[in-house]
C-alpha cells in the first residue's frame, strides 16, 4: 500500500481533518517541484515489475488465517525477491529484487515467480501454508484466524480500553491487520469520514436450496452482505509497473492501460466465494471500490450538490494526456474536480516558472478532492522542497485501476511509470507470467505504435460494470475501438474478449495479431510461424520471444472457453464436491478441500484437470 516508512504515531480522525486543507496544499507544492525538476527527463533504458500478494494460512486441522506471519518476515533471505508487509496480518507481498530489463525472455520473469514461491513456502511452519488464491472463502466465519501470539502496536482505541466500541464496530478484530499504524487508523477514519459502517452487497450464486430469507447476518435477501474493510482490501492481485521513457509517454500510457484495464479484469477472474457463500460474480473490484469508500452520505446522494459518483477505489474519470489524440469529450463522466486545489495549483506553478496545462491540473484536481486518511504527528511541517510525503498522503491512498507515478522522491534515479492495478490473484506462476508478458508487451506496442485506444470514460465504466457478471469472459461484450491507429476515427465495436484478443472478421484484427506483427516490425522475428514449427517439432530452435507463445495459450484457451477461468473453476469444484448442499454455503470441509487442491496446483503438485 506504499507509504509505510512513517512509524510515528499518527494523530487521530478530528486532527487529521483539521490539517486536510494544509495537507492538500502543500501536497500539491512538492508535487510541483517533483514536477519541475523530472518533467524533463528522459530515460533510454527503461525497467518494469510487479507485485505479487500472498496469503499465509494454517490449515491444521481447519482452513485458518496465519496472523502470526512476521517469523518469515523475520527470517526470509533471498536475492530473488523482497518480502513487503500489506493490509492483513496473514498477507505477504513479494517483489523482485531488481526491476525486469526487457529481454523478451518470459523464462526470467517465470523463475523469478516460481522462486518466490518456493522460498516463501520454504520457511512455512508446519501446518502453515502460502495460498495464491485472490480470496480467503472462509473470512469473518467460524473460527477464521490463528490469534496472535503477541501484543500489537498501533492507535487502536480498543485495545487501550476493552470497553470503548472501535470505530470500526464490536466486531472488529484489529489483531487481523498488519501492526503498522497506517492501517488501523486508516480503516477507522474511513469509518468515522463515512459516518457509517462501509457496505458490500455481493449478488449471492442462486442454488436449489440457497435461502433468500432475511436474517441477521444476511439482511439483504439474495446478497452477500460485508461491512468492513477487511472483506475487500483482505484480498490479493497482481500488479505490474511499467517504466516510461518519459512524462509525456507516462501520460499516455496511463490513458491508454486505463481502457486496457478493463478488459484484463474479466480475463482474470479469480473470486467466487465470499464470507463462506458462493457469489454470483468472478471478480472482487466492486467489492474493493466500496471497501475504502468513505464519501459521507450526502457525497454519496445523487440529488446532492456534494455528489461524488465514485468512491476514491474506483476507475479512472479523467484522461491525463496532453496528445491531441486524448479528445477532451473522452471525458464525458461528470466528475467533481477540487477547484481549491488546482487553482493553487495554477499559481504556485506560476510562481516557480513551470507551465502547467489545463490536463495536468484536472489530474491533480481529481486526485486532490479526497481528503488524507492517515497524518503523522512529526511529518506535518517538512521542507516541500525535499520532502513528498504529503503528496503521496494522496497519492496512495487514489486506488484506481491504473495510477500514474511520478519518481518516487527528489533524489530519485526512478523515472515517470504507470502501474496497472487489476489483474487478480493467480494461481500458478505461468499464468502471472501470462499476463505479466501479456500486458508488458501491449504497453509496449502501444508506446511505440502510438496506438490509440481511447474511449469515452463512459464507455470504460460500462466495461467495468460488465466485468462484474458471472463468466463474463465469455457471456459479455467490451466496447473496444474499431481502429486503434494514432488518427483513426471515433468508432467504438461492442466485442468479446475472443474478439477483442484474437480479432472479429474485418471488423477488428485482434490485439494478439497486432502483437504478432509488431514483433516481425519491431524484432524481425515471426513468433506466430515458428511457434507452429514448434507445436510440429519439440526440437525446433525458436526466438525467445516465440516462448512467450506457451503462455499466451494460457489466455487464448480462456477467452475461446477452452478452459476455464479460476473464478469458474473455483464454483465449478463446489458444487461437485459431496459435502456441498446445495444451498450455496461453502462449509469448512468444503472449504479446505478447495483451499488443499489449490495449494496443490500452486506447487505444480496437480494440475486444474486433476479436479475437474
Amino acid at each position: 500500500m506504499g507509504y509505510l516508512a512513517d512509524t510515528a504515531h499518527p494523530l487521530n480522525y478530528e486532527q487529521t481533518k483539521a490539517l486536510a486543507r494544509y495537507i492538500k496544499e502543500h501536497g500539491i507544492i512538492q508535487f510541483l517541484h517533483l514536477y519541475k525538476k523530472f518533467k524533463d527527463l528522459q530515460q533510454e533504458n527503461i525497467f518494469w515489475g510487479d507485485e505479487l500478494e500472498l496469503h499465509l494460512l494454517n490449515i491444521n486441522p481447519l482452513p485458518r488465517l496465519q496472523l502470526n506471519s512476521e517469523y518469515i518476515f523475520n527470517s526470509l533471505i533471498s536475492d530473488h525477491f523482497t518480502l513487503q508487509p500489506e493490509y492483513g496480518a496473514w498477507m505477504l507481498e513479494a517483489v523482485p529484487s531488481k526491476p525486469y530489463e526487457f529481454t523478451g525472455d518470459p523464462e526470467i520473469i517465470l523463475q523469478n515467480f516460481k522462486a518466490r514461491r518456493d522460498t516463501i513456502k520454504s520457511y512455512c511452519k508446519e501446518g502453515d501454508v502460502l495460498f495464491s488464491g485472490t480470496v480467503f472463502p472462509l473470512l469473518k466465519v467460524g473460527d477464521y484466524y490463528v490469534p496472535t501470539t503477541h501484543e500489537k502496536a498501533g492507535n487502536i482505541s480498543e485495545e487501550k480500553n476493552p470497553k470503548v466500541i472501535s470505530p470500526l464496530g464490536p466486531n472488529f478484530k484489529h489483531e487481523l491487520l498488519n501492526p503498522h499504524p497506517r492501517y488501523a487508523v486508516s480503516c477507522e477514519n474511513i469509518r468515522l469520514r463515512r459516518g457509517e459502517m462501509v457496505k458490500m452487497l455481493i449478488p449471492i450464486y442462486k442454488d436449489e436450496k440457497t435461502s433468500l430469507e432475511k436474517t441477521d447476518e444476511e439482511p439483504y435477501p439474495g446478497f452477500i452482505h460485508m461491512d468492513e474493510g477487511i472483506f475487500g482490501t483482505g484480498n490479493t492481485s497482481l500488479q505490474v509497473t511499467f517504466g516510461a521513457r518519459n512524462l509525456d509517454e507516462a501520460r499516455y500510457l496511463t490513458d491508454q492501460m486505463s481502457v486496457f484495464s478493463s478488459i484484463v479484469l474479466p480475463l482474470s477472474a479469480a473470486c467466487a466465494i465470499f464470507k463462506g457463500k458462493l457469489a454470483d460474480t468472478d471478480v472482487r473490484w466492486d467489492l474493493l471500490c466500496n471497501s475504502v469508500d468513505c464519501r459521507s452520505q450526502e457525497e454519496r446522494d445523487p440529488s446532492s450538490s456534494k455528489y461524488r459518483p465514485k468512491s476514491r477505489w474506483s476507475s479512472i474519470s479523467r484522461y491525463i494526456s496532453n496528445r491531441e489524440q486524448c479528445k477532451e469529450e473522452y471525458n464525458d463522466v461528470a466528475i467533481p474536480l477540487e477547484k481549491e486545489m488546482m487553482k493553487i495549483a495554477e499559481e504556485k506553478a506560476k510562481e516557480m516558472g513551470i507551465e502547467l496545462d489545463e490536463r495536468m491540473k484536472s489530474h491533480l484536481g481529481f486526485l486532490f478532492l479526497q481528503d488524507p486518511l492517515i497524518i503523522y504527528g512529526d511529518k506535518v511541517f517538512v521542507d516541500d522542497e525535499t520532502n513528498t510525503n504529503h503528496f503521496e498522503n494522496l497519492q496512495s491512498t487514489n486506488w484506481n485501476n491504473v495510477r500514474f507515478k511520478p519518481p518516487p522522491g527528489m533524489d530519485s534515479e526512478i523515472g515517470w511509470r504507470v502501474e496497472l492495478r487489476t489483474i487478480e490473484a493467480q494461481l500458478t506462476a505461468e499464468e502471472c507470467v501470462a499476463f505479466c508478458m501479456f500486458s508488458y508487451f501491449i504497453a509496449e506496442m502501444v508506446v511505440k505504435r502510438e496506438y490509440n485506444l481511447y474511449l469515452p470514460i463512459s464507455k470504460v465504466d460500462e466495461n467495468f460494470k460488465r466485468a462484474q457478471v458471472r463468466n463474463a469472459i465469455l457471456t459479455q461484450k467490451f466496447w473496444w475501438r474499431k481502429d486503434m491507429q494514432k488518427e483513426s476515427p471515433d468508432e467504438y465495436l461492442e466485442m468479446t474478449l475472443e474478439e477483442i484478443l484474437l480479432g472479429k472478421s474485418d471488423s477488428f484484427p485482434g490485439l494478439l495479431n497486432l502483437f504478432y506483427e509488431f514483433c516481425k516490425e519491431e524484432y524481425g522475428v515471426d513468433i506466430q510461424g515458428e511457434w507452429a514449427k514448434k507445436k510440429e517439432d519439440a526440437g525446433f530452435q525458436v526466438n525467445k520471444l516465440t516462448e512467450n507463445m506457451k503462455y499466451f495459450d494460457i489466455l487464448i484457451k480462456r477467452v475461446k472457453g477452452e478452459v476455464p477461468t479460476i473464478a469458474a473453476w473455483i464454483r465449478n469444484f463446489v458444487l461437485k464436491h459431496p459435502k456441498y448442499e446445495k444451498d450455496s454455503t461453502v462449509n469448512t470441509e468444503v472449504a479446505l478441500d478447495l483451499i488443499k487442491a489449490m495449494t496443490a496446483i500452486s506447487d505444480n503438485e496437480k494440475t486444474y484437470e486433476d479436479f475437474m
